[in-house]
């Protein structure tokens, strides 16, 4: 019976002690906290220091980009209206040993293009019309080449290095 008596006891006892022990923790944070305000406000004084809301990296200056060279308004043509990857090629012709290639154009009219026309709003310059080429391989296997397909060279301006520079771009079938 006695042990039974001590058991409940201690059991009783426990919950108490923790309790107490919770309480008295809360009561040293209040002290602290009350001595901390009665001690004065904090003021931040940056100090030479770099404003830490401020982004690293500034996003006023605009990366490097190729200037295209352009054509005055009064010069250019209706495929100069839009970009090369809204032009279909639709056939490739060739009159009197000349290339030709009919285009489609998005506002839904078909021209028609030779070496050294300008198409693209990047001022591009039809280098080469290509017809499909097929070559025999070392197996006798038949060998496609490259497609039907519109070489056009674009030519801008490096606006780091101020040097011209020339990208070659395709319009396919």
């Amino acid at each position: 019976m006695k042990l039974i008596f001590m058991v409940a006891a201690t059991l009783f006892m426990m919950p108490i002690t923790v309790t107490m022990a919770q309480t008295n923790a809360e009561v040293e944070v209040a002290q602290v906290a009350a001595q901390g305000e009665t001690a004065g406000e904090f003021t931040y004084n940056p100090g030479g220091r770099r404003d830490p809301f401020t982004p690293l990296v500034r996003r006023d200056e605009p990366p490097a980009a190729i200037q295209t060279t352009r054509r005055p308004e009064e010069l250019r043509g209706p495929l100069e209206r839009f970009e090369l990857r809204q032009l279909r090629l639709i056939a490739v012709m060739v009159i009197k040993g000349d290339p030709r290639a009919m285009v489609a154009a998005p506002d839904g009219k078909s021209y028609t293009v030779k070496i050294d026309d300008y198409i693209g709003i990047n001022g591009g310059k039809v280098k080469d019309i290509q017809t499909r080429a097929i070559g025999v391989d070392e197996q006798g296997v038949r060998v496609e080449k490259y497609p039907d397909r519109i070489v056009v060279e674009e030519v801008g301006i490096d606006s780091v290095s101020g040097n011209t520079v020339k990208e070659e771009r395709y319009i396919v079938l």
